[in-house]
């Protein structure tokens, strides 16, 4: 189940970190072409990068932008397609120990944070983690 949660939270983060790359290189677009795709605003070829390095350089430079956008938005989509089952496969577990081994591993929160949201102990949600972490017995009941 911990290999599992932990795949689940490395999707998560590789769609926030390619939604991050997203923006920069629309960034770097508006930069090079001078058009800002988010509002569909600008005139091309007007932009800072052009004016600085020439048009033949900004062509070249949007034309790879464009490309790498383009790949990052299918890698996105697949993510987000990943995710989504997986959010599907995971709603079928129960009880405490998955909630508490998803609170750890794939929001990342603290014991005590797990605590309160629970309605337990600090002392009682550590100990029934370092359970689950060093009981393979009871990382296996969580899956079945």
């Amino acid at each position: 189940m911990k290999t599992m949660l932990n795949t689940y939270a490395d999707v998560a983060r590789e769609i926030e970190i390619i939604k991050d790359q997203v923006d920069f290189i629309k960034n770097e677009l508006q930069y090079w072409f001078g058009i800002d795709l988010d509002k569909e605003k600008g005139i091309p070829l007007q932009s800072k990068g052009a004016r600085r390095y020439g048009i033949n350089t900004a062509i070249k430079q949007a034309e790879k932008k464009f490309n790498n956008l383009k790949e990052l938005e299918n890698r996105l989509q697949e993510l987000e397609y990943a995710k989504v089952r997986w959010d599907m496969f995971l709603e079928q577990f129960e009880g405490l120990d998955y909630k508490i081994a998803y609170k750890r591993i794939v929001e990342s929160k603290t014991h005590q944070e797990i605590a309160d949201e629970l309605g337990y102990t600090h002392q009682y949600i550590r100990k029934r983690w370092m359970e689950l972490r060093n009981n393979k017995e009871s990382t296996d009941t969580i899956a079945n």
